[in-house]
Protein backbone atom coordinates (compact mmCIF):
# COMPACT_ATOMS: atom_id res chain seq x y z
CA UNK A 1 0.00 0.00 0.00
CA UNK A 2 1.43 3.32 -1.04
CA UNK A 3 2.17 5.82 1.62
CA UNK A 4 -0.36 7.93 0.44
CA UNK A 5 -3.28 5.89 1.01
CA UNK A 6 -1.78 4.96 4.66
CA UNK A 7 -1.91 8.12 5.33
CA UNK A 8 -5.99 8.97 4.27
CA UNK A 9 -6.65 5.98 5.94
CA UNK A 10 -5.21 6.96 9.26
CA UNK A 11 -6.28 10.47 9.29
CA UNK A 12 -10.06 9.30 8.44
CA UNK A 13 -9.71 6.85 11.10
CA UNK A 14 -8.87 9.74 13.74
CA UNK A 15 -11.54 11.50 12.60
CA UNK A 16 -14.38 8.96 12.71
CA UNK A 17 -12.94 6.59 15.35
CA UNK A 18 -15.54 6.74 18.15
CA UNK A 19 -14.62 7.28 22.16
CA UNK A 20 -15.63 4.05 23.72
CA UNK A 21 -15.99 5.96 27.25
CA UNK A 22 -18.73 8.51 25.27
CA UNK A 23 -22.53 8.15 26.01
CA UNK A 24 -23.60 10.40 23.14
CA UNK A 25 -23.33 7.18 20.46
CA UNK A 26 -26.47 6.50 19.65
CA UNK A 27 -27.85 3.89 17.16
CA UNK A 28 -27.91 6.30 14.30
CA UNK A 29 -24.70 7.81 14.47
CA UNK A 30 -23.42 4.02 14.87
CA UNK A 31 -24.59 3.37 11.36
CA UNK A 32 -22.76 6.60 9.92
CA UNK A 33 -19.36 5.44 11.58
CA UNK A 34 -19.48 1.49 10.11
CA UNK A 35 -20.74 3.16 6.46
CA UNK A 36 -17.59 5.77 6.78
CA UNK A 37 -15.26 2.46 7.50
CA UNK A 38 -16.90 0.47 4.77
CA UNK A 39 -16.15 3.24 2.37
CA UNK A 40 -12.62 3.68 3.66
CA UNK A 41 -12.03 -0.31 2.93
CA UNK A 42 -13.49 0.07 -0.17
CA UNK A 43 -11.11 2.63 -1.01
CA UNK A 44 -7.58 0.95 0.07
CA UNK A 45 -8.83 -2.46 -1.75
CA UNK A 46 -9.27 -0.12 -5.01
CA UNK A 47 -6.11 1.77 -4.27
CA UNK A 48 -4.36 -1.85 -4.02
CA UNK A 49 -6.00 -3.22 -7.24
CA UNK A 50 -5.15 0.00 -9.36
CA UNK A 51 -1.79 0.07 -8.30
CA UNK A 52 -1.16 -3.61 -8.65
CA UNK A 53 -2.38 -3.97 -12.29
CA UNK A 54 -0.39 -0.92 -13.21
CA UNK A 55 2.95 -2.44 -15.77
CA UNK A 56 5.75 -0.19 -16.29
CA UNK A 57 5.91 1.48 -20.18
CA UNK A 58 8.76 -0.43 -22.47
CA UNK A 59 11.82 1.67 -22.96
CA UNK A 60 12.97 -0.32 -25.31
CA UNK A 61 13.87 1.67 -28.75
CA UNK A 62 12.63 0.48 -31.89
CA UNK A 63 14.17 -2.27 -34.06
CA UNK A 64 15.69 -0.97 -36.92
CA UNK A 65 17.74 -2.00 -39.92
CA UNK A 66 21.15 -0.82 -41.25
CA UNK A 67 24.11 -1.76 -43.23
CA UNK A 68 25.07 -4.41 -40.85
CA UNK A 69 21.45 -6.35 -40.55
CA UNK A 70 21.54 -9.12 -42.59
CA UNK A 71 18.97 -11.37 -44.51
CA UNK A 72 18.98 -14.44 -45.69
CA UNK A 73 20.27 -14.86 -49.64
CA UNK A 74 16.93 -15.48 -52.01
CA UNK A 75 16.19 -18.30 -53.77
CA UNK A 76 17.06 -17.22 -57.00
CA UNK A 77 17.01 -20.63 -58.64
CA UNK A 78 13.41 -20.81 -58.30
CA UNK A 79 11.69 -19.76 -61.76
CA UNK A 80 8.89 -17.31 -61.88
CA UNK A 81 6.31 -15.33 -63.63
CA UNK A 82 8.16 -13.59 -66.37
CA UNK A 83 11.17 -15.97 -66.76
CA UNK A 84 11.76 -17.35 -70.26
CA UNK A 85 13.02 -20.76 -70.38
CA UNK A 86 14.42 -22.86 -73.30
CA UNK A 87 13.27 -26.99 -73.16
CA UNK A 88 15.28 -29.31 -75.91
CA UNK A 89 14.24 -33.10 -76.31
CA UNK A 90 17.60 -35.24 -77.25
CA UNK A 91 15.48 -37.37 -79.14
CA UNK A 92 13.21 -35.35 -81.13
CA UNK A 93 14.65 -31.83 -81.94
CA UNK A 94 11.42 -30.63 -83.94
CA UNK A 95 9.95 -30.29 -80.36
CA UNK A 96 12.51 -27.97 -78.39
CA UNK A 97 11.06 -24.93 -78.01
CA UNK A 98 10.76 -21.63 -75.48
CA UNK A 99 8.31 -20.60 -73.15
CA UNK A 100 7.89 -17.86 -71.21
CA UNK A 101 6.13 -18.26 -67.91
CA UNK A 102 2.64 -16.85 -67.50
CA UNK A 103 1.15 -14.72 -64.95
CA UNK A 104 -0.49 -17.67 -63.74
CA UNK A 105 2.70 -19.25 -63.01
CA UNK A 106 2.10 -21.90 -66.33
CA UNK A 107 3.86 -23.37 -69.52
CA UNK A 108 2.10 -24.64 -72.27
CA UNK A 109 4.10 -27.39 -73.98
CA UNK A 110 3.47 -29.78 -77.14
CA UNK A 111 1.79 -33.25 -76.18
CA UNK A 112 1.56 -32.10 -72.32
CA UNK A 113 -0.04 -28.82 -72.17
CA UNK A 114 -0.33 -26.31 -70.04
CA UNK A 115 2.72 -27.19 -66.80
CA UNK A 116 3.03 -25.39 -63.62
CA UNK A 117 6.46 -23.63 -63.81
CA UNK A 118 6.62 -20.85 -61.31
CA UNK A 119 8.38 -21.94 -57.81
CA UNK A 120 10.08 -24.61 -59.02
CA UNK A 121 13.84 -24.63 -59.92
CA UNK A 122 15.17 -25.84 -63.01
CA UNK A 123 15.99 -29.10 -61.71
CA UNK A 124 12.29 -30.08 -60.08
CA UNK A 125 10.85 -28.70 -63.51
CA UNK A 126 12.80 -30.88 -65.88
CA UNK A 127 12.06 -34.24 -63.33
CA UNK A 128 8.11 -32.89 -63.90
CA UNK A 129 8.95 -33.04 -67.98
CA UNK A 130 10.63 -35.98 -67.71
CA UNK A 131 7.57 -38.39 -65.79
CA UNK A 132 4.82 -36.22 -68.25
CA UNK A 133 6.94 -36.90 -71.35
CA UNK A 134 8.09 -41.22 -70.22
CA UNK A 135 5.47 -42.97 -72.03
CA UNK A 136 5.47 -40.51 -75.21
CA UNK A 137 9.33 -40.41 -75.82
CA UNK A 138 11.67 -42.98 -76.73
CA UNK A 139 14.48 -41.93 -75.62
CA UNK A 140 13.73 -39.53 -72.51
CA UNK A 141 16.24 -36.69 -71.90
CA UNK A 142 14.95 -33.70 -71.58
CA UNK A 143 17.82 -30.63 -70.46
CA UNK A 144 15.72 -27.24 -69.11
CA UNK A 145 17.66 -23.89 -69.00
CA UNK A 146 16.64 -20.25 -68.60
CA UNK A 147 17.59 -17.82 -71.06
CA UNK A 148 15.92 -14.80 -69.11
CA UNK A 149 15.22 -13.85 -65.89
CA UNK A 150 12.35 -11.48 -64.70
CA UNK A 151 13.91 -10.77 -61.42
CA UNK A 152 15.57 -7.61 -60.98
CA UNK A 153 16.45 -4.56 -58.46
CA UNK A 154 15.90 -1.07 -59.24
CA UNK A 155 18.72 1.34 -58.32
CA UNK A 156 17.96 5.08 -58.51
CA UNK A 157 19.33 8.60 -56.54
CA UNK A 158 23.10 9.61 -56.50
CA UNK A 159 24.68 6.80 -58.39
CA UNK A 160 26.40 6.72 -61.69
CA UNK A 161 24.15 4.49 -64.07
CA UNK A 162 20.73 3.83 -62.00
CA UNK A 163 17.85 1.68 -63.64
CA UNK A 164 17.20 -1.53 -63.21
CA UNK A 165 19.70 -4.65 -62.53
CA UNK A 166 18.76 -8.72 -63.32
CA UNK A 167 19.03 -10.50 -60.74
CA UNK A 168 21.06 -13.17 -61.80
CA UNK A 169 22.72 -14.25 -58.75
CA UNK A 170 21.95 -12.93 -55.03
CA UNK A 171 22.88 -9.69 -54.56
CA UNK A 172 23.55 -7.32 -51.67
CA UNK A 173 22.98 -3.23 -51.26
CA UNK A 174 26.66 -3.14 -51.75
CA UNK A 175 26.60 -5.51 -55.15
CA UNK A 176 23.65 -3.12 -56.79
CA UNK A 177 24.88 -0.09 -56.55
CA UNK A 178 28.41 -1.08 -57.82
CA UNK A 179 26.40 -2.44 -60.83
CA UNK A 180 25.14 1.16 -61.45
CA UNK A 181 28.66 2.28 -61.74
CA UNK A 182 28.63 3.15 -57.48
CA UNK A 183 28.15 5.81 -56.16
CA UNK A 184 28.56 9.95 -57.12
CA UNK A 185 31.14 10.86 -54.80
CA UNK A 186 29.86 14.48 -54.98
CA UNK A 187 26.24 13.78 -54.31
CA UNK A 188 25.60 10.38 -52.50
CA UNK A 189 24.53 10.71 -48.77
CA UNK A 190 25.99 7.02 -48.02
CA UNK A 191 24.30 7.05 -44.41
CA UNK A 192 20.84 7.32 -45.25
CA UNK A 193 20.41 4.75 -48.13
CA UNK A 194 17.02 3.40 -48.57
CA UNK A 195 16.11 -0.17 -49.14
CA UNK A 196 11.80 -0.55 -50.44
CA UNK A 197 10.04 -3.69 -50.57
CA UNK A 198 7.14 -5.40 -51.07
CA UNK A 199 6.27 -7.42 -47.90
CA UNK A 200 2.89 -9.35 -47.34
CA UNK A 201 1.32 -6.53 -49.40
CA UNK A 202 2.43 -3.80 -47.79
CA UNK A 203 6.08 -1.12 -48.72
CA UNK A 204 8.39 -1.56 -45.81
CA UNK A 205 11.59 0.65 -45.93
CA UNK A 206 14.87 -0.39 -44.81
CA UNK A 207 17.47 3.25 -44.17
CA UNK A 208 20.59 1.51 -44.29
CA UNK A 209 24.24 2.91 -43.31
CA UNK A 210 26.67 2.02 -46.25
CA UNK A 211 29.09 5.00 -45.16
CA UNK A 212 29.84 2.60 -42.13
CA UNK A 213 30.03 -0.16 -43.83
CA UNK A 214 32.58 1.05 -46.50
CA UNK A 215 34.66 2.20 -43.27
CA UNK A 216 34.64 -1.04 -41.22
CA UNK A 217 33.80 -3.41 -44.06
CA UNK A 218 30.48 -5.06 -44.12
CA UNK A 219 30.74 -9.15 -42.28
CA UNK A 220 26.88 -9.14 -42.59
CA UNK A 221 25.70 -8.03 -45.57
CA UNK A 222 21.95 -6.67 -46.52
CA UNK A 223 20.64 -8.77 -48.96
CA UNK A 224 18.31 -7.76 -51.85
CA UNK A 225 14.94 -9.50 -53.07
CA UNK A 226 13.40 -9.28 -56.65
CA UNK A 227 11.81 -6.12 -57.05
CA UNK A 228 13.39 -4.54 -54.07
CA UNK A 229 14.12 -0.68 -54.88
CA UNK A 230 17.57 0.96 -53.56
CA UNK A 231 17.17 4.68 -53.76
CA UNK A 232 20.73 6.67 -52.83
CA UNK A 233 19.86 9.82 -51.36
CA UNK A 234 21.46 13.33 -52.31
CA UNK A 235 23.52 15.18 -49.83
CA UNK A 236 21.50 18.56 -48.78
CA UNK A 237 23.93 21.77 -48.91
CA UNK A 238 22.81 24.85 -47.41
CA UNK A 239 23.53 28.28 -49.18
Amino acid sequence: MHNRTKIIILRSMKTITPDPLSKFHTPDKCRRIAAAWSGLVALALLTLYLTGCQSPQSTLPPQSRDATTTTNPPAIDQLREGDVIRITFEADTNMNTEAKIQIEGNINLPLAGDIKAAGKTLEELKADLMRRYEPLLKVNEINVSRILSAASVTVSGAVLRPGRIPMERPLTVMDAVMETGGFDPNRAKLDKVTVYRIENGQQQRYVLNLKRALRDGDPAPFYLKPFDIVHVPEKVFNL
